[in-house]
């Protein structure tokens, strides 16, 4: 880099001297050598020459021996290609008799003349082993590293490496909110008045907190930035723990467990030795945009190897993605062998020198001091073939187009929304311009900063008829289409279930409409409905048979989905998206097995997830002569002919707050600072506001650079558009960029800029209808409502146990399972010593849920441990419980006699039972008080004995939607019955789990009202549903089993409940129901 108006003489950077860059000569010598790329310039051309060399200068023994990372697992697959071209053309050089050079091979040509025939066993068996080349992601370095060096860098040997922890950040959130909030009125009323959904601080405070290891909290003494602090510090201290009780890792813990291992052991240490045994040479692609771990990684791991890092700060723009600038600089200035490329093989020469011109027009154009990131001089190679239409049409390569006061909607400027509407109107009607010249769709781009502008050009260029394809960082599976592919898996599971089979018909990938469903239902006689049952049984055989991506494609094919997609305007789009999603299915089903009733809760998982992964990210669906717009992230290393930049004029706000309350977060000398409005946080957020704007220029450093011939710029009077990255460069601060500032530009830009005045025309609209007015009528008056008014809400048995008025407010688990009873629990062995918890529950929950009772011996040990595995339950060494225990519990609970029943699970068929049965309840006037006066009157002596305790919860009033969720409800022999599936750690001996411990059980954990609101909530459903309802005809009883407590005979384990008509009525009125 050279001071930003440096010209010709030795190159500096941050003080230090640069040497151009040539791959075919630069010394492979050990240490680290940086090599600053700018746009263009051919940083992969010189990664590849790298790998080619170290082979034939006999660095390496071979390939496996050199390790290339890079940012992303698609540069990853990119790079392994172009190294694979490399050796193939290579090889062909060698091969030739005699070798022929011709202006594409003049550099491999060169290493032939170097080398001579000795290079070509040498290149064959490269390109034979090109497997063994170890091009990887960082994590997925770290990840390798940490797996085959267990031992070394004391990692357990049954973790886990999860792909994304934002479900375990989702549910501590909701923890805490339960725990802390919904307790405490004060804070409720605050994020209720303040309307901010908690779980987006998971992102916005708690991903920057966890990513910096030494983060402090600086909050002011309010109670809004008190309880945010106690979020961060309550969340990251559970995720923590969970994680290393699980023995889970994520992306950020492999890098720091890596790191600290590293630093701590130094190059001579233990892991650093077995990582050199393994590669000889580390090139680092993308080093811009690394982060305060890596460069300590990389120099411990390959001390005294030769290590090279590649990278251009200008593009450094992933921040979101925790890549650190600063962390880019402060590595490169304690490097000693420095180089920069300078010739750019991208664009022409006056595109090169716009942009260059541009960017030096401001003595500091990254907001920041030169010597930290400037412009260099780069020339360029000229190679590139400027389509004949653009060299005729008397425009420049930096072409701006002005959109000025005739357009404005106020006094002195244009609104923002407005803006973007004219600039995208203006950047449609030059592109119809373009070609009809003749200049072709596919060489055309469109770059913007979101999903939201992408989506207004595609409108725009979809009104104008012109074919384009949209490139956005967009979650596949938040789609219409994997939105109706799982109501096609609902109904697949449950064909029985009318409510799913109607949606699933109703989708476009059915393809019935309202009338055509209806149809079907009322000519029930013509066998249209069982042909749609037929269908979905079909379907559901191919299922189990094969797998779900199988079953959809043939109910898609049966139905005529994809022609009837082809046939509407964004037909592409949407069966790229459906064969996208099936993909994901099948390798979903490959490591999960997903039946059809788990795809729901699987879709729903991964959309939770903070972070898209780059396999969900909608494809393009062309590849044919369409313009692509894209965001500026995603153009990254792409380039076309001719690029337009509707929105650099735009600002992005920076003034982050939730719950009212700004929060900066800011780097320190030793570590990171989230300030919650302590009395530096004026200064830090214009440190912060200066740090955007340094991203948003090198943002657009990266939009102007991806042009070959010509790149199209929009300006004009747009409001706030002199704070934008654009205005800092023509003007630097300021708060208006006149024309004539751009003109001055121009003028001195020799030719390489120009500027057109936008002219559009008026879009039509229809002319309104005159509307007659009524005749006048006497006006309108107001009233005060008598009071507040009532607020209907939606609640839960959980919400409703929260709200403890008396001083034993601890959660369940903590009432059930303290830490010295699971400690007991460690050794017990069978069954009853299988660790107590939320995810052992949810191992359970699920195998019940999919165990059919009447074949329950079946259950095969696969199953069992698929289970444990998607929960992260590690079945010990030590052989003191196994899955074995758990099948036979599965198959001596369904055996087992139920007491009081008269029968076993086994005499229940599938079909008889509503598993998971989720309700949502409407209650008027609900109190505890009430219930309890329902159970003191009519319920059965353990009802009676829980009455008092149910009277000191806190007795608010309550009118809304009680929900929940009911793990059995069966129908046996014309009686319904309720069952919830307890694991519950109550102690290691039988008799913990006898009738009467169960009954204190029951208690303390106020079970017993959970089961009466289960009761309200299916006499309702039976009500409703149920001819001839009969409380005394039609119930059973209530059943909780203890699992841990359960044996082939006995009571033990065992706790039920028979509810008389009486007391059903009775609660029924409590909770609001008919008198």
């Amino acid at each position: 880099m050279v001071a930003a108006h440096g010209g010709g003489g030795r190159l500096m950077s941050r003080g230090r001297p640069m040497m151009p860059f040539d791959a075919l000569d630069v010394a492979l010598e050990p240490g680290i050598t940086l090599v600053e790329a700018s746009a263009g310039t051919g940083k992969t051309f010189a990664i590849t020459r790298l790998v080619l060399r170290l082979l034939l200068e006999r660095k390496v023994e071979h390939l496996g021996q050199i390790l290339v990372v890079t940012f992303t697992e698609k540069a990853t697959q990119e790079l392994i290609g172009r190294i694979r071209a490399v050796l193939r053309e290579a090889d062909r050089v060698w091969s030739d008799t005699p070798p022929l050079r011709d202006a594409g091979n003049d550099d491999l040509f060169t290493l032939y003349e170097k080398h001579g025939s000795a290079g070509a066993p040498i290149v064959r068996a490269a390109l034979g082993a090109l497997d063994e080349l170890g091009v990887s992601t960082i994590h997925g370095f770290c990840h390798r590293v940490l797996s085959e060096s267990a031992l070394e860098s004391r990692v357990h040997f049954g973790g886990t490496f999860l792909d994304d922890d934002s479900n375990i950040l989702q549910r501590l959130t909701q923890d805490w909110l339960r725990r802390r909030v919904l307790q405490a009125p004060a804070a409720a009323a605050l994020i209720s008045d303040d309307g901010d959904d908690p779980l987006t601080w998971i992102k916005s405070l708690m991903r920057p907190y966890l990513r910096h290891p030494r983060t402090t909290i600086e909050a002011a003494p309010d109670f809004a930035p008190q309880l945010l602090k106690d979020f961060v510090l309550t969340v990251s201290k559970a995720f923590e723990q969970e994680k290393q009780s699980r023995h889970l890792m994520g992306f950020d813990d492999l890098l720091r467990r890596l790191h600290d291992i590293l630093v701590a052991e130094g190059p001579g240490g233990l892991l650093a030795s077995r990582i050199r045994e393994r590669f000889c040479v580390a090139l680092i692609d993308e080093f811009q945009d690394t982060d305060p771990t890596q460069f300590p990684i990389f120099s411990t791991a390959f001390s005294g190897c030769p290590l090279f890092l590649i990278g251009d700060p200008k593009q450094s723009i992933f921040a979101f993605r925790n890549a650190d600038v600063h962390a880019y600089l402060k590595a490169a200035a304690t490097i000693e062998r420095r180089y920069t490329l300078l010739t750019n093989f991208r664009s022409t020469d006056a595109m090169v020198r716009g942009v260059t011109q541009l960017f030096r027009q401001n003595p500091e154009p990254f907001a920041c001091s030169p010597e930290l990131i400037g412009v260099p001089e780069v020339t360029a190679a000229n190679r590139v073939h400027t389509p004949e239409s653009l060299t005729a049409d008397g425009q420049q390569a930096l072409q701006w187009m002005w959109i000025g006061e005739a357009y404005n909607t106020s006094k002195h400027s244009i609104a923002k929304e407005q803006g973007t509407t004219l600039a995208i109107r203006a950047v449609t009607v030059e592109m119809q311009r373009l070609i009809a010249d003749g200049v072709g769709a596919a060489e055309i781009a469109v770059l913007v900063r979101t999903n939201a502008e992408a989506q207004e050009v595609k409108r725009s260029l979809d009104a104008a008829g012109i074919p384009c394809v949209v490139g956005a960082n967009q979650d596949v599976l938040a789609s219409e289409e994997a939105d109706e592919l799982v109501r096609l898996a609902v109904a697949i599971a449950t064909p029985r279930d009318g409510a799913a089979v109607r949606s699933a018909m109703a989708t476009r990938l059915w393809g019935c409409d309202a009338v055509a469903v209806a149809d079907t239902l009322r000519n029930d006689g013509s066998g249209a409905w069982d042909s749609v049952l037929d269908r979905l049984v079909l379907a559901r055989t191919i299922w189990l048979r094969h797998d779900g991506a199988t079953a959809l494609a043939w109910l898609l094919n049966a139905c005529g989905a994809t022609a009837r997609l082809l046939s509407l305007r964004d037909g592409e789009r949407r069966v790229t998206n459906v064969r996208h999603v099936l993909e994901i299915l099948q390798e979903a089903d490959a490591v999960s097995a997903l039946t059809p009733d788990a795809v729901h809760g699987w879709v729903a998982s991964e959309r939770g997830s903070a972070i898209t992964p780059e396999r969900r990210e909608m494809r393009l669906e062309r590849d044919a002569d369409a313009v692509q717009i894209l965001t500026i992230y995603k153009a990254k290393g792409l380039q076309w002919p001719v690029v337009f930049c509707p929105t650099l004029w735009r600002t992005k706000s920076f003034a982050p707050k939730t719950l009212d309350v700004p929060y900066t977060l800011t780097p320190l000398d030793d570590g990171m600072v989230l300030d919650l409005g302590s009395p530096l946080q004026a200064q830090r957020r214009e440190q912060k506001q200066l740090e955007q704007l340094g991203e948003d220029l090198r943002l657009a450093y990266v939009a102007l650079t991806r042009a070959e011939s010509r790149c199209y710029v929009t300006w004009g009077t747009f409001s706030d558009a002199a704070a934008s990255p654009l205005g800092w460069l023509i003007q630097g601060r300021g708060d208006t960029v006149e024309r004539a500032a751009i003109d001055t530009l121009i003028a001195a830009s020799a030719g390489t800029m120009g500027i057109a005045d936008v002219v559009l025309q008026a879009p039509a609209s229809p002319v309104p209808t005159p509307v007659e007015l009524p005749a006048r009528r006497a006006p309108l008056t107001f009233t005060t409502a008598p009071g507040q008014l009532a607020i209907w809400r939606s609640s839960s048995f959980t919400t409703l146990t929260r709200n403890v008025s008396h001083a034993d407010s601890r959660d369940v688990d903590d009432i059930l399972q303290p830490d010295e009873v699971r400690r007991t629990a460690a050794h017990v062995g069978g069954f009853r010593g299988v660790p107590a918890g939320t995810n052992i529950g949810n191992v359970l929950h699920g195998l019940f849920e999919h165990t059919d009772f009447m074949r329950a011996a079946v259950t095969t040990e696969a199953a069992v441990e698929d289970a444990l595995r998607a929960y992260g339950v590690v079945v010990p060494r030590d052989g003191r419980w196994t899955p074995t225990h758990i099948r036979e519990m599965i198959d001596t609970v369904c055996r087992a006699g139920i007491p009081g029943a008269g029968f076993a699970l086994s005499a229940v068929p599938p079909q008889a039972t509503l598993r998971e049965w989720r309700f949502s309840m409407p209650v008027r006037d609900f109190s505890m008080a009430a219930v309890a006066g329902a159970l003191e009157a009519y319920g059965s002596a353990h009802a009676k004995a829980y009455a008092p305790m149910l009277r000191t919860l806190r007795d608010e009033q309550f009118r809304g939607y009680l929900t929940g969720s009911i793990d059995l409800a069966f129908e046996h022999e014309g009686r319904w019955h309720i069952l919830d599936w307890k694991s519950n750690w109550l102690g290691a001996n039988d008799a913990d789990y006898a009738p009467e411990a169960l009954g204190h059980a029951m208690h303390a954990t106020h079970y017993t009202l959970q089961y009466h609101v289960y009761l309200v909530a299916l006499h309702r459903h039976l009500r409703a549903r149920q001819p001839g309802y009969d409380p005394r005809v039609h119930w059973g009883q209530v059943t909780y089993a203890f699992l841990r407590g359960i044996g082939a005979t006995g009571r033990d384990g065992w706790f039920t409940d028979a509810p008389t008509a009486e007391l059903l009525h009775a609660l029924d009125r409590a909770f609001g129901g008919t008198p």
